[in-house]
């Protein structure tokens, strides 16, 4: 038999025999091309190359009852003519203009912000959006009542601790402004005037920090220096001092006005003047009213002291935890039952991994999740799940709706467009779902007389019915039942999207494969394209566990395409498909010249303290850690391989295929070696003799 030979050096400068593949793959059992769908699998379509329909996603102007509906929710009285007669932007501007910024600040928020766009999203928002940002006011509403009473509270004990002369205006100043006032009103030459003046040169968060702690501190440290400077008078003047501001800071610490009356009172009295307070009848207060009912039943001086000086701010400091406590446990539940019911319908996965990062972090992250992040990740994307179809997504610019992995073309990773979309609350039943486009605002997938499709929402009871979709639960994935054809789900078929029913009597209705190609895997929004790398990954089942998942872009490099997984690498060309290699061999591959020498045509098998790979045109590497990562080829590997390869008795390679006079040889374990004879072909296997010496 006659064989090409290859020396190290040639090996790095590329195989240029295609022979010897054709002659080995047979006997090699190696693939000389992508496996095809294992048989009962799904077979990919073509493509679908159709135009978006953008008539199709038109949205048309509010309607006078949706203007009506609008004005009746944001609570500014009846719905009359001059509302109904606006145009959809000038509606939208008075919407702004008009709603209480108080109960409604992000919807106000969000009218001046549509304002500024097309008029399609002012009648979008006028059809959708309002309704949808006035709920979130409604449920945010408790947490922007905690918030200014948390405001409120500190800013009142910022006032008092300070010395400041109580003014309500203060109360609802900015951030910004209230540190000035502290400024121009706190007393000349004191450390709370000075840190004012520094804090009013920062930002925001050092405007809160100084509102909230900082305050309070230098309040404290002024205390003790009017205390000091009152000694210097007498010891006398000393204690008027200290009981005076220890009074101010007992009150601060509720808080409530201070009484001039009291500066004189016995501390006994003193207590008893707090319960009188209507601060302390307030459920908040409860920590201090009992403490300061059990310091008034005592006959001892010293109890009513320690109470004025020390325990009624470690009772406002108990009273606050405890409220701190209650609304903590009361957001979390909240954050619970959405959870619940996102994990319950199954197509809002990022939702409960977000609400789950919430319940494990802390009170700021939690009312964080309630105000924005709950809103933040609603944005999802269908992927198939029928084998051999898998990486393929929903995708519609408009008109008919398809599934598809998108155009790979010749560049790496890319995204797809028009396969991201946002899970609403279903327009025709709150306890479904509607998918509506991110890159076409007001249009969603709905069911035309059975076909689905993008278009832009009318406001009709029928569009509602069409565009809502009631998830399930299957074994394979998420099935999505047609409100408007119930016991109809949304089933791919030949790349085309339908509401099909098993049995139904259409051609869509087909039995094979019905329960794979109607099931769903709801998937991170913004897709990638799925090349033919990513798609051989997608429905190798064993290629997805030896890889793990992409870390990095995919490299398109001449007509092979690679990418690094969390275990290695993966390599596809048309020839040979996709491909996994790691470790020592990836390496050694590498060093040879990696895709631009040979591609893999078997994935990497790991196993017992070795590893293997073949490759094209009759090359195979074998690793050990005894040996390293040798080559074993053509005629030499073909003999090797009858005799058991690595599992026989020649054992592993040692060394590379290398040059000998008149042929080739490799070398293995135990001494064994085989040669071949370039002149007839003929192959030996031999074994060196050692002959002791003495």
């Amino acid at each position: 038999m006659r064989r090409t030979t290859m020396s190290t050096s040639r090996l790095s400068r590329g195989l240029a025999v295609a022979t010897v593949a054709a002659a080995f793959s047979g006997l090699l059992g190696i693939p000389a091309h992508a496996a095809e769908p294992p048989p009962g699998q799904g077979v990919p379509p073509a493509i679908p190359t159709a135009e978006p329909d953008v008539g199709s996603t038109t949205i048309p102007a509010a309607t006078q009852r949706e203007k009506f509906d609008a004005v009746n929710a944001i609570h500014v009285g009846e719905p009359t003519d001059d509302w109904l007669r606006l145009s959809d932007k000038n509606f939208v501007f008075r919407i702004y203009d008009k709603i209480s910024i108080d109960k409604f600040p992000r919807t106000k928020a969000e009218a001046s912000r549509v304002y500024g766009l097309t008029v399609p999203d002012a009648s979008v928002f006028i059809r959708t959006g309002v309704h949808e940002f006035v709920q979130r006011d409604q449920d945010e509403q408790v947490l922007r009542d905690a918030e200014k009473q948390h405001r409120v509270t500190t800013r009142m004990k910022a006032i008092e601790n300070a010395h400041i002369a109580p003014d309500p205006a203060m109360l609802d100043l900015t951030d910004r402004n209230f540190v000035f006032q502290v400024f121009s009103r706190a007393t000349t030459g004191s450390k709370v005037k000075a840190g004012a003046a520094t804090a009013y040169q920062g930002d925001a968060a050092v405007w809160k920090t100084f509102i909230e702690v900082t305050v309070l501190e230098l309040a404290e440290q002024d205390d003790l220096a009017a205390i000091e400077k009152a000694r210097q008078q007498g010891e006398e003047e000393a204690q008027r001092v200290e009981r005076e501001l220890k009074r101010r800071s007992a009150v601060a610490a509720i808080p409530a006005t201070f009484q001039t009356v009291w500066l004189q009172a016995p501390d006994d009295v003193f207590i008893r003047e707090l319960l009188r307070l209507p601060e302390l009848a307030v459920p908040a207060n409860i920590e201090i009213k009992d403490a300061a009912d059990l310091a008034s039943r005592s006959t001892d001086p010293a109890v009513w002291r320690t109470f004025v000086n020390t325990g009624l701010k470690e009772a406002a400091d108990r009273g606050k935890a405890r409220r701190e406590r209650e609304e903590d446990e009361a957001n979390r539940r909240v954050v619970r039952e959405i959870r619940t019911r996102a994990e319950n319908g199954g197509v809002r996965p990022r939702l409960v991994a977000a609400a789950d990062t919430a319940l494990t972090g802390s009170r700021a992250d939690v009312v964080a999740f309630l105000r924005e992040g709950q809103y933040q990740v609603l944005n999802q994307s269908l992927q198939t799940v029928t084998p051999g179809v898998k990486g393929w997504y929903v995708h519609t610019g408009g008109g008919d709706a398809w599934i598809t992995p998108g155009q790979a073309g010749t560049d790496g990773t890319k995204p797809l467009p028009y396969a991201t979309w946002k899970v609403a609350n279903g327009l025709a039943d709150p306890l479904c779902y509607s998918f509506e486009s991110v890159d076409r605002t007001g249009n969603y997938l709905r069911q035309q007389d059975f076909r689905v499709k993008l278009h832009g929402n009318d406001g009709t009871d029928a569009f509602k019915r069409d565009a809502t979709w009631c998830p399930k639960r299957t074994g394979w994935g998420i099935a999505l039942e047609s409100k408007a054809q119930p016991g109809r789900v949304l089933r791919h078929i030949d790349a085309q999207l339908w509401v099909a029913q098993l049995g139904g009597g259409n051609w869509f209705d087909t039995e094979r494969l019905f329960n794979e190609d109607s099931g769903w895997k709801v998937v991170a929004p913004n897709p990638e394209v799925s090349t033919p790398l990513m798609l051989g990954w997608y429905n190798d089942d064993q290629l997805r566990a030896l890889a793990g998942n992409p870390k990095a872009a995919e490299v398109h490099d001449a007509g092979v395409r690679y990418r690094d997984f969390q275990n290695g690498r993966v390599y596809w060309g048309p020839e040979t498909g996709a491909r996994f290699v790691t470790g020592e061999v990836h390496t050694r591959y590498l060093a040879l010249g990696g895709h631009k020498w040979l591609l893999p045509l078997t994935h990497q098998v790991t196993g017992n303290g070795s590893a293997k790979i073949s490759l094209q045109q009759g090359v195979a590497l074998y690793w050990t850690p005894a040996t390293g990562a040798k080559l074993v080829m053509g005629a030499i590997r073909g003999k090797w391989d009858s005799l058991g390869a690595e599992t026989g008795q020649l054992g592993f390679p040692t060394s590379d295929e290398y040059d000998i006079p008149g042929g080739r040889r490799s070398d293995f374990q135990n001494g064994w070696y085989i040669t071949w004879n370039a002149a007839d072909g003929e192959m030996k296997v031999l074994r060196r003799v050692v002959i002791p010496v003495g």
